[in-house]
């Protein structure tokens, strides 16, 4: 070989960089034929290889490869270095880990006792720097997250995933600094409603506040900021940031990592599934250099098996394939004939069980709630709105013989519906000025009022037109009856609301009627949001007790359960994820064995409400029977499709005539 043709081997955005004896690797004409599969570009003195964030090593060997065979040396830069030395510790761990995780995960490693020597530690070690106690599940999840280091959970929203979490990072950082699992550091990636409950977690985990840093959801802090903190020598222990904020400073998260013994979480991970996503290719880059890399969703499969792809991606950036048996082809296939592939998709469980723990909602030994159900007549303007927009909607969708929902025009009239069916001044405003979405942002037709469709009955547009000073709408009062005996017993009580005008103008209405009241939507500050929770979630403040939210807004990531057992829903739409995630907020782990929880549904006689309250509640139980499957496959229920629901409103309003 002759060792003075010399290649440095450099990376950088995704590329690998050949420099040094570059143009003697061009002259080589064999070489460079090889090299035509690997797509390289020339530029200047340099050759330029592209990867993919889960093909680098792949693609790093085939380069050293091809230079030892055509008798180039090869030398590696630093950043190229730590990621074969990254590569090569996962190998260790994974050959270690695929043995032992399993049994750990099913509780079966009595017999071993190497094992039962370190839970016992473990145990010992999380009595002493927990203050909080963990239930015999959480234990062994964090046992398990601990021992693996790169690990799933899949618990079911309110299961303490963010206890589990702390528990294995006291755990890890409790080792000897010289150890090669102990970790000093965390960097939470998460929604932004997330940060306030991980700061606050950590003081009830471990009874003392802890030094944070927010790199996302305040405009006044420079990237300037970000990039000091990442960058000092003394940075904060918790790091916090947003999904969509990894990619801008990418560059300086890889340098912290390589500086700091962190134990990475991606929480909410569902939101990162996506494998050509931005945000995920970002995160799975930073990945590489993280000690301890753990995955938190309630929800791994939202869209099909396929979401799984990323998350292993992110755990085992280089042994993924291997771990999950299949091809992401392969996962949308399985995805589309779950029912035929029962075989296969068991053995994708098989394949990855080892490495996630999953409590499930049956798990949790949760104590009872209790739902009631107040039936609201319409007063007469209401009731003359309502019949006449729900005539006329019923016409067009028997006239269009099968009426489906993904018709973006049906779906909008069922929202006008049950519009109408809680307060008609709702239909004043134009739809993309009601929702906390922008499904109807594009779209001309919804920037139009609803009474604009129907110029030819000049009394209803009347009515419509002046309802806010001819009613009050009948959900308000029935919300105000019901709001009333809860605070009178010293209670507290949260409003959910589908439209964000119901929610200010109900806070106008219980404001004026004495009751104090604040809001969580979503144009709400986060700072003030996270005021409002904190006095909300405190037994002992009294200056409000009740909140009025929207479920897209803060469905995730926010308990609320530690003031509040009551709910009441002004009204529902069809999505069946938001409801079930919006009732978690409240019935959650840490509720003493006698405490109930109380949900409230207000129900519009003869209106899309009882057939949404109908079709609804069937869905809730095939979706509770699927979050007690080990991977839920919520594709089995499409929440985008309201197909089934207007057939049923078809069906009731011909029974109702």
């Amino acid at each position: 070989m002759d060792t003075s043709q010399g290649i440095k081997i450099g990376k950088d955005n995704f590329h690998f960089i050949l420099t040094g004896d570059v143009v003697a690797v061009l002259a080589n004409q064999r070489l460079m034929f090889s090299f035509k599969r690997l797509n390289y570009e020339v530029d200047e003195e340099a050759i330029i290889i592209p990867y993919e964030p889960h093909t680098e090593i792949d693609t790093l060997q085939e380069i050293q490869e091809l230079l030892t065979k055509f008798g180039f040396s090869e030398q590696m830069s630093s950043d190229v270095r730590a990621d074969v030395e990254s590569f090569a510790r996962d190998q260790d761990m994974f050959h270690e880990f695929s043995e032992k995780a399993r049994d750990i995960r099913n509780d079966m490693f009595k017999d071993k006792p190497e094992l039962i020597e370190e839970f016992n530690s473990f145990q010992k070690i999380i009595g002493k720097r927990l203050v909080r106690t963990l239930y015999p599940l959480q234990l062994l999840s964090a046992y398990h997250m601990a021992f693996a280091q790169y690990s799933c959970n899949f618990a079911v929203p309110g299961a303490g995933k963010t206890s589990i979490v702390y528990a294995a990072y006291a755990y890890l950082k409790s080792l000897p600094e010289d150890h090669p699992r102990h970790i000093d550091k965390l960097l939470v990636i998460g929604p932004i409603s997330s940060f306030a409950p991980w700061e606050r977690e950590y003081e009830e985990c471990f009874g003392v506040e802890t030094k944070s840093k927010r790199l996302s959801g305040d405009g006044t802090v420079s990237k300037t900021h970000k990039k000091e903190h990442l960058y000092s020598s003394n940075p904060a222990e918790l790091t916090l940031i947003y999904h969509g904020g990894v990619d801008s400073l990418q560059g300086e998260i890889i340098s912290f990592l390589k500086r700091n013994k962190t134990m990475v979480v991606v929480d909410e991970a569902h939101r990162i599934k996506n494998p050509d996503g931005v945000w995920g290719k970002s995160i799975v880059e930073i990945s590489k250099e993280a000690r301890a890399r753990v995955i938190l969703t309630g929800t791994p499969v939202p869209n099909g098996y396929e979401d799984l792809y990323n998350l292993f991606q992110y755990l085992y950036p280089y042994k993924y394939k291997d771990i999950l048996g299949f091809h992401y082809g392969n996962l949308v296939e399985l995805t589309k004939n779950a029912d035929e592939n029962s075989s296969r998709v068991e053995d994708l469980i098989q394949n990855i069980s080892p490495y996630f723990i999953r409590i499930k909602k049956s798990d949790l030994k949760l104590p009872p709630i209790t739902e009631q159900i107040t039936s609201v007549s319409m007063d007469p303007h209401q009731r003359a709105i309502y019949d006449f927009i729900e005539s006329r909607y019923i016409k067009s969708f028997r006239d269009s013989g099968s009426a489906t929902a993904k018709d973006v025009l049906n779906k909008a009239k069922l929202i006008r519906l049950r519009q109408a069916a809680t307060n008609p001044a709702l239909l004043l405003r134009p739809l993309q000025e009601t929702l906390s979405t922008d499904d109807f942002e594009e779209r001309t037709d919804f920037k139009k009022k609803v009474f604009e469709e129907f110029q030819d009955d000049s009394e209803i547009l009347s009515k419509i037109k002046n309802y806010s000073t001819l009613e009050t709408p009948r959900k308000f009062l029935a919300a105000k009856e019901i709001v009333e005996k809860i605070i009178d017993s010293e209670g507290k009580v949260i409003i959910w609301t589908i439209f964000i005008q119901n929610a200010k103008e109900l806070q106008k209405y219980l404001i004026d009627s004495g009751i104090p009241v604040e809001l969580l939507i979503g144009e709400v500050e986060q700072a003030d949001r996270e005021i409002v929770i904190e006095k909300f979630n405190d037994p002992n403040d009294r200056s409000f007790q009740v909140i009025i939210a929207n479920p897209f807004s803060v469905a995730e990531s926010i308990s609320l359960h530690k003031g509040c057992h009551n709910a009441i829903y002004l009204e529902r739409d069809y999505n069946c994820s938001n409801f079930v995630q919006s009732k978690d907020r409240i019935h959650r782990v840490g509720l003493s064995a006698n405490q109930k929880t109380n949900y409230y549904y207000l129900v519009s006689e003869d209106s899309i409400d009882g057939v949404i309250h109908s079709s609804l509640g069937a869905k809730v139980s095939r979706m509770e029977q699927i979050i007690d499957d080990e991977i839920p496959l919520f594709t089995r229920i499409d929440d985008a499709d309201e197909t089934d629901l207007i057939r049923a409103l078809l069906q009731d309003y011909a029974r109702r005539s």
